[in-house]
């Protein structure tokens, strides 16, 4: 069984702490987007605020984690883990854009995890960080619940 099926299993299987744990896990190492289980979790019924809530927690939480991760273990650990040419991408893209990158990146193809390293392997002001992780998961999970809504609105 692949990362991928045992991810569709947590959110079939456990609902709400399936999407905990993959929204935890994705800032840390996961590569697929949280998005994807978001919208599996609504096609099984569950509540859509309370996914969105969930997600965008867990999310931060795993931020949190990542980026003390990366401060204390440094730029090894992060190649090891997103891949040299990520890494570059990220680094690249964040020395262009700063903490205003972190909201950026949402909408890119650059993987959320690997700014998450990088922010904390650059010591980013951790208040600012946050911030902008919440407003750019927020808007990303909350994007999907509403093409989500839209499209159930319109098929119902």
């Amino acid at each position: 069984m692949n990362l991928k099926e045992i991810f569709l299993n947590l959110v079939k299987e456990y609902g709400y702490l399936g999407i905990f744990i993959i929204g935890f896990s994705e800032p840390i190492f996961q590569p697929f987007p949280v998005e994807i289980f978001i919208t599996i979790a609504l096609l099984l019924g569950l509540n859509w605020f309370l996914v969105l809530i969930i997600s965008t927690v867990a999310s931060n939480l795993g931020a949190m984690v990542t980026y003390f991760l990366a401060k204390r273990f440094g730029e090894g650990l992060i190649i090891k883990l997103v891949g040299e040419d990520n890494f570059k991408k990220a680094s690249e893209f964040l020395e262009k854009y700063g903490i205003l990158g972190v909201l950026i990146v949402s909408f890119t193809p650059i993987p959320f995890e690997a700014i998450c390293w990088v922010c904390g392997l650059f010591e980013m002001p951790f208040n600012k960080y946050m911030i902008a992780v919440f407003i750019s998961r927020l808007i990303r999970h909350g994007t999907v619940i509403l093409l989500y809504l839209l499209y159930k609105g319109v098929t119902a």
